[in-house]
């Protein structure tokens, strides 16, 4: 029950208490005054009748019109003269109606209980008679009516404005409790904010605790993130340049060419600094170094003015000569190469006759194994080098198997899928340990002229032509109205884009979907990259904002090499994390890679989270998945039976 509510129950009681009070005490009081002053009346009025009545002649004429002046004249219930054998001489009673409007229920509480006047008649020295006097009640009874209802009507004014002018004062007073209240709902959400200490004492004492609580888990996941953000980036990128090692940027490549959806297609690039000793021992190890540095910020240029043509970029030095470049969903790589040939001329232009910067590039699909591929790329790289130019000719290879060609024909086709609601999913199983179901991962399927594509086949040009807020709101009606068609509701995991999250008209269109279905959202999940995250975090925390309170579940996946990149990631309200199957690869023998998983897992549940394992191919490593602290898996080997042995 609202403060708020209390107040005007307890201003109600309390107004009723002193009403009653009030209300007994002048009714009583008027009640004995009113019959105080009645009998005497009374008593004055029969004595004096009495007095004139015993001083005239006693023929009946003359006493039935004394008595009935006396009767008109006066308000009387009666008055009566009988003789001393009891005999009624005169006698006139009040016959008329009562329409003065008082309930009967006030004339049962507060009843006037009044003495006739009794007085002696004399004739001569003889009793002619006594006579009974008895003023009538109705006034006195209207007086005592209208005294209550005027009290009742000053109380209840009264009452109304104690009420409104409390409520006043306490919303005045209570301001800071909303903000008491927002913080206490974000902890229990395992969001732990800070607020401002109120000025009210109570209030301040409160906020300071949870205050102090909140920098307390703040300053605990800092310093445990800064831990595993350098246990990781000692073990995975290179010193110099801070790019990833040969090692974490094959395990990246790995992942990518594991992935279970085949239609997708990435890009490799490579990037040779040809006779690397020779500039070494011509310029420098510090010249070299510088450099190479420069050579690094010239691939970071060229990615990001092309950005839009790739979902993620990652880079990686291989050895000291060979640069690489690892592009997801990536689908105009001719120009990103085009950018860097231009930037890589205009560096090697600096070192003339010294640096050559051959350069390779090619799409590859999950169907080809890295072997191939590298040595793919080892071929081109090496024509490349044979050249002897500064900054030889792309060699660029496409394995590109669109059917459509240019972005008028993807524009059309994509448009028609949504509009004639060509888009379904497919569902994958995310088991806890036990083998038992945490949700179900939906990938999204688009019917393109007559055949099923996967996500991979057309993202990369829906991304390109801005149209991936749309699939993505398709994607979470379809699923909406495919959970209203089943009587047993699984929990399933809707995945994101980074545009989706960032279009606050589609934020606003899903949380209308969502509200439309109060029932179906506590079972649905939204997770986002990793990446996309750490780069716009202000903008996922708005999105969490806006969705959490609807009862959805929100994650992030391909987690963990920017996961300390995250600021106030205890803010949030994340529910789970998936981590990136390129940290998992060689767990059982990376005793490095093991702490920063395990470390990853405490850090994910000292603020709630649940730790999932991504892309799990190995049913052997499930085992240390779980010694590792994660809480469930998902991957084509993970299913129902596979943990029986764990």
């Amino acid at each position: 029950m609202s403060l708020i509510r209390q107040l005007w129950i307890a201003v109600a009681l309390m107004m009723s208490i002193a009403f009653i009070s009030s209300f007994m005490i002048s009714t009583y009081k008027a009640k004995d005054y009113f019959e105080e002053q009645l009998l005497l009346k009374n008593i004055d009025n029969a004595n004096s009748l009495a007095l004139t009545l015993s001083q005239i002649e006693k023929d009946p004429v003359t006493l039935e019109l004394i008595i009935a002046a006396q009767f008109d004249t006066g308000h009387y219930q009666r008055i009566e003269l009988i003789d001393p054998e009891g005999n009624p001489i005169q006698r006139r009673v009040f016959e008329g109606e009562d329409n003065l409007g008082i309930p009967n229920w006030f004339k049962g509480y507060a009843t006037l209980n009044i003495e006739p006047g009794v007085a002696q008649v004399q004739d001569g020295w003889f009793q002619f008679g006594t006579l009974f006097v008895e003023s009538h009640t109705r006034f006195a009874y209207q007086a005592l009516w209208a005294t209550t209802r005027d009290l009742f009507t000053w109380f209840l004014i009264v009452a109304l404005s104690s009420g409104l002018l409390g409520t006043i004062i306490l919303k005045y007073i209570t301001r800071p409790l909303d903000d008491v209240v927002t913080q206490a709902e974000a902890i229990g959400g395992r969001r732990f904010i800070t607020s401002q200490e109120p000025r009210t004492l109570e209030f301040g004492r409160v906020v300071r605790a949870m205050n102090i609580l909140s920098e307390r888990v703040r300053h605990m996941l800092d310093a445990e993130r800064q831990r595993l953000e350098e246990l990781r980036y000692k073990n995975q990128h290179d010193a110099l340049t801070g790019l990833a090692n040969r090692e974490y940027f094959f395990s990246l490549l790995d992942s990518r060419l594991s992935s279970q959806d085949k239609s997708e297609q990435h890009a490799l690039i490579l990037v040779r600094v040809s006779h690397l000793a020779l500039l070494n021992q011509q310029l420098g190890h510090k010249a070299v170094d510088e450099m190479l540095l420069k050579l690094v910020n010239a691939m970071q240029s060229a990615l990001a003015e092309h950005q839009s043509t790739f979902t993620q970029s990652d880079l990686g030095r291989l050895n000291g000569s060979d640069f690489a470049i690892l592009l997801t969903d990536s689908d105009d790589l001719s120009s990103l190469a085009d950018q860097l040939l231009h930037s890589l001329k205009e560096l090697s232009s600096k070192y003339v006759p010294h640096l050559k910067l051959p350069v390779a590039a090619t799409y590859f699909s999950p169907a080809l194994g890295r072997g191939q591929l590298m040595m793919q790329l080892d071929t081109l790289l090496a024509n490349a080098e044979q050249k002897e130019r500064t900054c030889s000719e792309l060699s660029l290879v496409s394995q590109s198997n669109h059917r459509f060609t240019n972005a008028d024909e993807w524009r059309m086709v994509l448009s028609e899928a949504l509009v004639k609601e060509w888009i379904h999913a497919e569902h994958y199983p995310v088991l806890n340990m036990d083998g038992t179901l945490l949700h179900q991962e939906s990938m999204m399927r688009l019917k393109l002229e007559g055949e099923v594509c996967t996500a991979g086949y057309f993202i990369p040009w829906a991304r390109r032509l801005g149209m991936l807020p749309q699939l993505d709101m398709a994607m979470v009606a379809f699923e909406l109205k495919h959970l209203s068609s089943k009587e047993t509701l699984k929990p399933t995991a809707i995945n994101l884009s980074a545009e989706t999250i960032a279009d606050m008209v589609s934020v606003r269109k899903l949380q209308t979907l969502l509200k439309e279905r109060p029932g179906i959202a506590p079972h649905l999940a939204f997770e986002v990259n990793e990446r996309s995250v750490a780069e716009n975090p202000d903008v996922f925390k708005e999105f969490c904002r806006l969705i959490k309170p609807l009862g959805c579940s929100i994650g992030l996946e391909r987690a963990g090499a920017d996961f300390a990149r995250i600021p106030n990631l205890q803010e949030f309200g994340l529910d789970y994390i998936k981590v990136d199957h390129a940290l998992l690869k060689d767990i059982d023998q990376e005793n490095v890679q093991q702490s920063f998983l395990r470390g990853l897992s405490t850090l994910g549940h000292s603020i709630g989270l649940i730790v999932i394992a991504e892309g799990v191919t190995d049913v052997e490593k499930l085992p240390m998945i779980k010694a590792l602290g994660m809480d469930a898996c998902t991957g084509p080997a993970v299913k129902p039976d596979s943990f029986k042995e764990i």
